[in-house]
């Protein structure tokens, strides 16, 4: 039987504010959990806080892509590719069972000009399919022995296969590469999991205020439970400023000046049912945009992400996808696809920010570089901040170098060959797993309870022999058990329904009614792990109408299901 600490959340606390850590990181994101558990696994002492909840930014609203980033080729950003593309053939053997190799069709259209953001290319034809593919091959170069799959180039028979809706007229040329798909805020939440299996202490909901210091030096950081208000100091001999969007924030608690400047820069996403798009078994790469950018169409279980804008910012705590972005999406989508796209057809729409370093003069924000900044300020903080999610394992690795050196202590490099919690066993209990699931009735639901889970999802699993109830879905059409809202509860640390609709299942995204008809059950099952009472349990549902209502409402162009007038009880309505 799989074994998972249980996780609670003011025992946490208390552990938080009565030690002496090695290292504090600040921010739960994916760079965060990296260090955390790099640092973790190297045997220092670690403390993690996050403000809200973990993977609550950026890293939850991605393209669920650990790739390469084929469109950094053309700007000769040739190191990231390489670091990202071995990165994620590293992924892909620690967490197979949450990174998997997805083929991408990239198609090259004679109305074509800088497919791929490429600056100069040949006339459409066989120079610029030559100039292209000789692109590819330099992807799959750059990859080494980590190579998840070599492109090639695809007969019209494929094409229909693999992307029957494509546009054909126009079309001259066709290519299949590889990349990886993942859910990202899992992946965080896993990471997190892992380091606390190596000893990490990690608590969200935890806001650092300020900070101490003596001589010059931090000594603690001043936190704020935002839950109940109670304040409290976490010692430690180095912090770890990983905070993304944010970074600047924390440089000036210190009481200095930032040294890094972030610029933000939005990213919307639009979610589609998968039968609109007809993918199953690839994704699509919209070869070029009228910014000269590209976008992405990728298979989600039963839904499709097509994405991302490359935009200037709005308000950094709550991004929106607002009309002109959603209009951006769908205008360069149909040109390629033979079905139109329409507002009907979404189900919902999310944006998130990157945090992008500036440095020089680019001229948009689709100029800078994802690569990241470390830097080590003679106050005790050391910032590692930009980047992608596909390379928080090396980002967090470079981090906790600079920390061991500041700690006296050699550098010990573990991460690289460390599986994530879920990995080891997995191929064994595979059949264990099938015939549980199968006695339970839930034999429909395993492949997403291991995507999620790995190997805990026997955990799961066992919560439903213990009480058959939760064997139900937590909304019809999506392979999300209730019993995992359980199991976030007692092993994940979700503290609110959007913690557990949002992140540890993705109910609020990919469900028609963003998990409204849920609330009454879901809440009671939380209320019951977590001793809400009925004040709460009520606040808490309306909390996460009104995140529904600001998301998803008529003002914001997205749903007309969801307008305030709609009556309680029709589709959508509150």
């Amino acid at each position: 039987m799989v074994t998972l600490r249980r996780l609670d959340r003011q025992e946490i606390r208390e552990q938080l504010e009565r030690e002496q850590f090695d290292v504090l990181v600040i921010g739960g994101g994916i760079t965060g959990a990296g260090v955390a558990l790099d640092a973790a696994a190297r045997g220092l002492r670690v403390g993690l806080v996050e403000r809200r909840d973990f993977a609550s930014g950026t890293s939850s609203w991605s393209t669920k892509l650990v790739h390469g980033g084929i469109r950094y080729l053309p700007q000769l950003d040739i190191g990231l590719v390489h670091e990202a593309l071995v990165e994620r053939g590293r992924l892909i053997r620690l967490a197979p069972y949450l990174v998997e190799p997805l083929p991408f069709v990239l198609p090259l259209y004679r109305f074509n000009r800088h497919p791929l953001g490429l600056k100069r290319t040949p006339p459409p034809g066989l120079a610029m399919s030559l100039y292209v593919r000789a692109g590819l091959l330099a992807y799959d170069l750059l990859a080494g022995r980590l190579n998840v799959g070599r492109h090639r180039r695809l007969s019209q028979s494929e094409i229909a296969r693999l992307a029957p809706l494509l546009q054909r007229d126009g079309l001259f040329d066709a290519y299949a590469y590889y990349d990886a798909r993942t859910d990202d805020a899992r992946l965080v939440m896993n990471v997190l999991l892992t380091a606390v299996q190596h000893g990490a202490v990690v608590c969200n909901y935890c806001e650092v205020t300020g900070f101490e210091r003596q001589n010059g030096r931090l000594t603690a950081a001043r936190v704020r439970d935002t839950l109940d208000g109670h304040e409290f100091a976490v010692r430690a001999h180095v912090f770890v400023n990983a905070t993304g969007i944010h970074g600047e924030e924390v440089e000036r608690l210190t009481g200095d000046s930032p040294e890094v400047h972030i610029v933000p820069s939005k990213g919307v996403h639009l979610v589609l049912p998968r039968e609109t798009v007809q993918l199953d078994e690839a994704a699509v790469v919209l070869p070029e945009t009228s910014d000269k950018r590209l976008l992405f169409v990728v298979p989600w279980g039963p839904r499709a992400i097509l994405g991302t804008t490359d935009t200037g910012m709005g308000p950094l705590d709550e991004p929106r996808a607002d009309d002109d972005d959603i209009d951006y999406l769908l205008e360069h989508a149909n040109q390629y696809w033979t079905r139109p796209l329409s507002r009907r057809d979404l189900v919902s729409a999310y944006a998130g920010y990157r945090p992008l370093i500036r440095r020089g003069l680019a001229e948009s924000t689709a100029q800078l570089s994802r690569s990241h900044v470390l830097v080590e300020h003679e106050n005790g903080l050391i910032s590692i901040l930009g980047g992608k999610l596909t390379t928080y394992r090396h980002m967090a690795e470079e981090t906790v170098d600079r920390v061991a050196a500041r700690l006296g202590q050699p550098s010990r490099h573990v991460t690289h060959r460390l599986p994530l919690v879920g990995t080891i066993g997995l191929a064994e209990a595979r059949p264990r797993l099938e015939r549980l699931a199968a006695e339970l009735g839930v034999e429909a639901s395993l492949p997403a309870l291991i995507h999620s889970h790995g190997v805990v999802a026997e955990l799961v699993l066992q919560q439903v022999a213990e009480d058959e109830s939760l064997r139900h879905p937590v909304v019809p059409d999506l392979p999300y058990l209730q019993a995992q809202v359980v199991h976030a509860c007692r092993y994940e640390l979700a503290q609110t329904l959007a913690d557990a609709l949002e992140r540890r299942v993705w109910v609020l995204f990919a469900d028609w009614d963003h998990g409204l008809p849920a609330l009454e059950r879901i809440s009671a099952i939380m209320a019951r792990e977590l001793g809400w009472d009925e004040a709460t349990r009520q606040r808490e549902i309306e909390r996460y109408r009104q995140r529904v209502h600001s998301l998803f409402g008529t003002e914001r162009g997205v749903a007309e299901r969801l307008a305030p007038a709609a009556p309680a009880g029709t589709p959508g309505g509150s």
